[in-house]
């Protein structure tokens, strides 16, 4: 089975620059906010990705989106 990836942004801001920029190269995400973050989580949003999570993360980076920390789910 595979997991879908949440990729930590911190900031709304960085949340809706991210999924502009995976959706740009047909990734697609979803913006999340986590109820209660943990520390060092910034405001707790994220980026769920169900597709290509190495990759989007690597977009991410290279596009300059502070990546915080990630975890896959179910």
């Amino acid at each position: 089975m595979l997991a879908n990836r949440l990729i930590f942004v911190g900031s709304v801001t960085n949340a809706m620059r991210g999924k502009k920029l995976l959706e740009e190269k047909h990734i697609r995400a979803f913006i999340q906010r986590a109820t209660s973050p943990s520390a060092g989580d910034g405001c707790g949003y994220s980026l769920l990705v169900t597709e290509d999570a190495h990759r989007a993360e690597q977009i991410l980076r290279d596009s300059g989106v502070r990546v915080i920390r990630t975890q896959d789910t179910l």
